[in-house]
């Protein structure tokens, strides 16, 4: 079975007015590629383990990556609600589409639920290769220094 992760697309379309750019580094043993570990700028930022707003809409699927798969969202809370909530549904947003790519199902409600259009279509061919190559993922993977507009 091939374990390969292709990076997620720089933007991420997640509400039909905002857009979510991601620096994201994933590694299975935490560095970050020279056997140093990975290291954010995240001096007085709250850690992963900081609660996440919860969503105010509860029509949100429910996404429940296998154990091998772990994530760490090292973002800082921005005091927005707007901002905090685009932020909670990118984690949701990421954890969707890997939950497809280990489902083998380019058409899984869930990120669905996330995705619409022209981002919708790219992310069912991202998803649609690893089914084509009966792949999928494993891990841990981190996400830090996210880039924020809401317009």
């Amino acid at each position: 079975m091939i374990h390969r992760r292709v990076p997620l697309p720089a933007s991420l379309a997640l509400i039909a007015v905002s857009a979510l750019t991601l620096a994201s580094c994933g590694t299975s043993d935490g560095s970050g590629g020279d056997g140093k570990p990975a290291v954010a700028d995240t001096a007085g930022t709250p850690s992963a383990s900081r609660a996440v707003p919860e969503p105010t809409r509860t029509d949100r699927p429910q996404i429940s990556p296998p154990a091998d798969l772990s994530y760490v969202f090292d973002w800082p809370r921005t005091g927005d609600e707007e901002k905090d909530a685009v932020l909670a549904d990118s984690e949701q947003s990421i954890k969707a589409v890997d939950l497809a790519i280990v489902n083998q199902d380019a058409l899984d409600p869930a990120y669905l639920h996330y995705y619409e259009g022209e981002a919708a279509a790219g992310t069912e061919k991202f998803i649609q290769e690893y089914v084509d190559q009966k792949a999928t993922i494993t891990g841990n993977y981190r996400f830090y220094e996210p880039r924020l507009a809401v317009r």
